[in-house]
């Protein structure tokens, strides 16, 4: 399988092919395409426009060898000047990347968490076929978690019937640890 072009821009990568986009959206729900909300499976075909990828998502998909990635200059931009823009634009970019990555091999779907105020929205098929089941939060290392923390979100969580999900660094164990909240009613 070739290769799909993608070109840098200043906070994002954007696929200017509009059939490379079209693939991409559909093998995982990748990206935004410009101009277009909430798109579905059985929309895709009708879209004539390109798909925006945040810099975690580009970041993962040149890591699996699906796109590559150059400037408008036509300069070749490497997986570790990748990282490295992720680094300058994303607090905490190194834990985050891998929480969607972590996500992502098991098989979810990862989008922005931003309109229910949570780091990811995760999916177990995808938007438009089910609705986010969980909200991702992330809690910074060295930084304790609060009641505050844990009320704001399990409210914002239960208001939009999703499971509440912290995430965090766990140093010595050299991982990212995943607390799930559920409300209960006995």
């Amino acid at each position: 399988m070739r290769k799909i072009r993608a070109i840098l821009l200043e906070r994002g990568v954007v696929v200017p092919d509009v059939e490379s986009a079209r693939a991409l959206y559909k093998a995982g729900f990748y990206g935004k395409f410009i101009g277009h909300e909430k798109v579905k499976l059985n929309e895709v075909d009708n879209i004539s426009a390109p798909l925006q990828l945040s810099i975690i998502e580009a970041l993962y998909l040149a890591e699996k060898g699906i796109i590559e990635i150059y400037r408008p200059d036509g300069t070749k931009v490497s997986l570790d000047e990748l990282r490295e823009i992720g680094r300058r634009l994303i607090k905490n970019f190194d834990f985050i990347y891998r929480i969607y990555k972590e996500l992502r091999e098991k098989g979810l779907v990862v989008k922005s968490g931003l309109k229910f105020g949570a780091l990811f929205a995760v999916y177990e098929k995808g938007p438009g076929i089910d609705h986010a089941p969980m909200l991702i939060h992330f809690i910074e290392p060295d930084r304790d978690i609060n009641a505050l923390d844990i009320t704001r979100a399990a409210r914002l969580s239960h208001s939009v019937n999703k499971r509440f999900v912290l995430a965090t660094w766990n140093k010595v164990e050299n991982r990212i640890d995943y607390v799930a909240f559920e409300w209960w009613t006995p």
